[in-house]
């Protein structure tokens, strides 16, 4: 068999053996990048801002009482003096994300990645201000303590299943609306209003009440479709699917107040299944919202982008917290 003939290849590059890797790439017009990650409980609870300083204070009230008086008996006799407290929420710090972008990597690039840098940082943020928040239902839920004595507590739901049962199955689903359903109970024997009441759930969660079609049933009001996937409202409670339920804050080791951190309870992440609050069970106080800024680093020859906010996370309302939790039966 004659020898194969010599030809030119300028797409192979010297010492390389790829006959391609000199070529060009041709650019699609497509970037794929992350998916969005939208918070979901920044706008499902009391955020305060201020101008100036290091906290803030939320005043907490209780309840008058009533007495009968009795006939030629003063009230200054039987008055008793509404209770007040107050929760100080202070600024955490300067919770920053940044990229540093070279002039001469932008250069070989042929698609914009700043937009791109800009949008992910925000939501980096976005995400840890989430998981602040509800790592502080969490905490309030089962911290077992009333702000004012007689307003109630915490509330913990804890059920088991058999292990074959945890998961996106029927089982769970129909064991989640009966801890919905206690919930319910729970919240309105401590005077919770009625409406703006979250739960936030975990995607395993919101799948396993589909499974269980109760949810999905006509007979039950059809507040969620099998076909979209999703549910509404359950037990007078609004559904929120939560990836990231369980993540807590950012890193807490340089805020501003020493020793506090928005971390999820350790003993109840891995068998959380839902946190559910009213809207004035956490406060939050905001002293800078969240703003991009882009400087010239001359020294690196490079632009750098940073994402940033100043905010601060705290439990209000005890009474108005509850985690739900299954795990497996022994």
């Amino acid at each position: 068999m004659a020898n194969l003939t010599n030809i030119s290849q300028p797409g192979l590059n010297q010492g390389q053996s790829d006959a391609l890797q000199g070529f060009l790439k041709v650019f699609s017009g497509e970037v794929i990048s992350a998916f969005d990650r939208a918070s979901k409980s920044v706008n499902n609870h009391i955020v305060r801002t201020i101008s100036s300083g290091k906290s803030a204070s939320f005043p907490v009230m209780g309840r008058a009482t009533a007495h009968y008086l009795a006939p030629g008996q003063s009230l200054d006799d039987v008055r008793e003096a509404i209770p007040h407290n107050e929760k100080v929420i202070g600024i955490d710090g300067l919770l920053t994300s940044d990229q540093l972008i070279t002039d001469i990597y932008e250069a070989m690039s042929h698609f914009d990645v700043r937009q791109e840098y800009s949008k992910q940082m925000g939501e980096a943020l976005a995400l840890s201000a989430d998981g602040a928040i509800l790592a502080e239902i969490a905490k309030l839920a089962i911290a077992n303590t009333e702000n004012i004595t007689g307003l109630g507590k915490g509330i913990i739901i804890e059920k088991k299943l058999a292990s074959g049962d945890i998961g996106i199955t029927e089982a769970e689903g129909k064991m989640i609306v009966q801890m919905l359903l206690e919930l319910k109970a729970k919240f309105s024997n401590q005077y919770v209003p009625n409406d703006e009441r979250y739960v936030y759930m975990k995607p395993e969660g919101v799948a396993a009440l589909i499974n269980s079609w109760n949810a999905i049933n006509r007979d039950y009001g059809a507040v969620g479709t099998i076909v979209d996937g999703n549910i509404t409202k359950l037990a007078g409670f609004n559904i929120i699917e939560v990836p990231h339920l369980t993540i807590g804050g950012a890193d807490g080791e340089h805020v501003l107040r020493s020793g506090v951190a928005h971390d999820f309870p350790s003993a109840y992440k891995d068998k959380t299944v839902f946190v559910a609050a009213h809207h004035t069970a956490v406060g939050t106080v905001k002293l800078k919202d969240l703003a991009v800024e882009t400087a010239r680093r001359i020294e690196y020859q490079a632009d750098q982008v940073v994402g940033k906010y100043s905010m601060g996370h705290g439990g209000l309302r005890p009474e108005a917290c509850a985690i739900g939790t299954i795990s497996a039966s022994v």
